[in-house]
């Protein structure tokens, strides 16, 4: 079973004066009027749509932060078919703490053998085909107690 966990947080600090403290990168609109966050809440209900998912998405914020993902999900229409977990974090302290939580949260609810797909709500993934084909692929991997990571092939220093 396939759980995709979006990481939504930050300080807002690497594209001042854009994002900000109040509004950090996931909450940016781009030039479509859609926030990264809304994009990546998209990319992880096509996965719970999927036969490996449970239809549950884990989120991890912020007390902060916690109303306005709330408000980016609705905005996704996409009818309450996804059932939502929020787990709020009670200091930022990077990836791996959250990552921790949603791990230790997920393992008691849906076991030691579920699958987490963690998802940075600051990230722009535009071939939405080829993302879920590699989210299969590695989902597979993983079921072979592979550790999987993405990552882009880079084309210069």
């Amino acid at each position: 079973m396939l759980v995709p966990v979006i990481l939504s947080g930050g300080a807002g600090t690497r594209l001042w004066p854009v994002s900000r403290e109040g509004n950090p990168k996931p909450f940016m609109k781009l030039s479509d009027g859609e926030s990264l966050l809304l994009k990546t809440y998209r990319r992880a209900a096509a996965v719970s749509n999927t036969s490996l998912a449970c239809g549950e998405i884990v989120t991890v914020t912020n007390r902060d932060y916690y109303f306005k993902s709330k408000d980016e999900f609705a905005n996704a229409k996409l009818g309450g078919r996804h059932a939502g977990t929020y787990m709020l974090e009670p200091a930022g302290r990077n990836t791996a703490p959250a990552v921790a939580m949603a791990a230790h949260y997920i393992a008691e609810k849906h076991g030691d053998d579920a699958l987490m797909l963690i998802l940075a709500a600051d990230h722009l993934i535009q071939a939405q085909d080829r993302f879920a084909t590699a989210v299969a692929h590695a989902a597979e991997l993983a079921q072979k107690d592979y550790l999987v990571t993405f990552g882009i092939v880079p084309t210069g220093p």
